[in-house]
């Protein structure tokens, strides 16, 4: 290097430092605009470490979106984002509270280009749209259409953070609390198969929550199931383990129990195997027997999943002792010797879990489902029903004068001596199973109608008269039912 003139050293110096910056402007070159995050890709001319960083979720989105005006930016540009995005937080109550909808939704995706890691912000405005600002609306497709937004919200979510099983869980609860259990969940169930903007979807399904079309409940074992292989992996944080874990098999009790419910569909139906089941060319429903006969194999695998599956996972309990919730004997046994305790301790342990998540009532209400007297008192009334609704609730007269009872009142009498059946077979199910209760109650309720229908008065003494008089504080609720019922017979 002595040897070479000031001229040469100088050029040799320029190119080593040419050579030096072109690694470092290939790693660190900023991220392209045109970025995906939700699709982690990123457009030519990205940086290495920039299409890193959107690759394994380690950045922040743009925050382009943000008012450049706005005091968050101000807070932003100071290097204070939380305290910008809880501003953006109140900003987004108060369009809330003045119904200004769209800033509001433009206001809540700002909070998550500050803060897309903050687990706890997705929870709360997912819940906020699909369940707070839905119900400012009269319409049930509006309505519907916060739901989504809020489920949308919360899917995102989980593109962003693939390690947090809790988001992954929320999004098959919110699915399964606003199609199956919500005020509006006979529209919402529809709707979610059928979304009524058809200009946007063509009389299908919203691609972005549901691209298959499948039935809600289908979907949230889905998520449920991608929750727990999150769990497995990485771990849960934010609720009881021992609730979270039991997420696919509640999705298949849910399903097997809301097709007793509704009965065969008068249009297409995706079942657990992905096979449509039914059409309604010609206004018919087809293969009917299928149906109840599927609707049986559903409550054989919604048994399996909760006793098999969800039943022999080992939590970890007080103290972190381990726990199965489906144990024999010998497995209590083990497991007190593994978790160096007594087996008295052991089994109140065990004992204390199964109470907590009713784990015995669902097991025994699944082998009741599953038994062919209860399926038998469930397709009964509901044939009882749709012969009601469809108008064949109507005594006739015979040539020779003689009364013919209608044949909706002759399935209701069937239905109501099934349930007598039913509870003989299953008698803890008066005590603990409400729903079962409704159901016979129910068929109580038609049969009184059927009779009002013809002016007849109904006779004192009837198959479920004893539990009719039992179960008295239900019949509010029963009668509800039944009037919507009726009133969607109308429609």
């Amino acid at each position: 290097m002595n040897n070479l003139s000031s001229r040469q050293r100088k050029l040799i110096y320029a190119v080593g430092i040419l050579l030096l910056l072109y690694p470092i402007v290939k790693l660190g070159a900023p991220m392209a605009r045109d970025v995906n995050v939700t699709n982690k890709s990123v457009a030519d001319g990205s940086g290495e470490l920039a299409r890193m960083r959107v690759e394994y979720d380690l950045g922040e989105t743009t925050l382009g979106d943000i008012d450049p005006s706005s005091a968050a930016m101000n807070l932003v540009l100071l290097g204070l984002r939380g305290p910008a995005a809880g501003l953006l937080h109140l900003q987004a109550l108060d369009y809330q509270e003045r119904k200004e909808w769209a800033k509001l939704r433009t206001t809540v995706d700002s909070i998550i280009r500050l803060q897309p890691h903050y687990v706890q912000i997705w929870k709360f405005q997912g819940w906020n749209l699909a369940f707070n600002v839905s119900r400012e609306w009269d319409r049930v497709d509006d309505r519907f259409f916060w739901v989504k937004e809020g489920i949308k919200f919360l899917q995102a979510g989980t593109k962003r953070n693939q390690t947090v099983a809790i988001l992954y869980h929320e999004v098959g609860d919110f699915v399964t609390r606003k199609m199956g259990i919500s005020d509006e969940k006979t529209f919402f169930r529809e709707y979610f198969r059928l979304d009524p903007d058809e200009k946007r979807f063509n009389g299908g399904p919203d691609i972005d929550i549901n691209p298959d079309g499948e039935d809600s409940f289908l979907l949230a074992y889905d998520w449920f199931v991608q929750a727990n292989e999150k769990d497995d992996l990485f771990g849960m944080t934010g609720k009881t383990h021992v609730f979270f874990r039991q997420g696919p098999a509640k999705a298949r009790l849910s399903f097997a129990e809301t097709r007793n419910k509704e009965g065969p569909p008068t249009t297409k139906r995706v079942n657990f195997d992905n096979e449509v089941e039914f059409d309604d060319r010609d206004g018919r429903i087809l293969n009917t027997d299928a149906f109840w006969k599927r609707t049986r194999a559903a409550w054989d695998e919604a048994r399996t999943e909760w006793n098999d599956s969800y039943g022999t996972y080992v939590f970890l309990g007080l103290n972190d002792w381990k726990y199965k919730l489906n144990s024999t004997e010998d497995d209590l046994i083990q497991l007190a010797e593994e978790n160096g305790i007594k087996l008295e301790e052991q089994r109140n342990m065990w004992a204390r879990n199964l109470d907590m998540v009713h784990f015995r009532f669902w097991r025994d209400y699944a082998e009741a489902e599953r038994d062919e007297v209860t399926m038998n008192a469930h397709r009964t009334l509901y044939e009882a029903r749709r012969s009601y609704a469809e108008g064949r609730g109507y005594d006739s007269v015979d040539a020779e004068g003689k009364t013919i009872v209608s044949e909706a009142q002759l399935l209701l009498e069937e239905a109501m001596n099934r349930w007598v059946e039913v509870f003989s077979r299953f008698p803890k199910m008066v005590v603990d199973n409400e729903a079962y209760v409704e159901d016979a109650l129910l068929a109580v309720f038609y049969w009184q109608a059927v009779h009002e229908t013809n002016g007849k008065t109904p006779p004192a003494e009837f198959p479920l008269r004893q539990l009719w008089d039992m179960k008295s504080d239900l019949r509010a609720d029963v009668q509800r039912e039944f009037l919507l019922d009726t009133m969607r017979a109308r429609r």
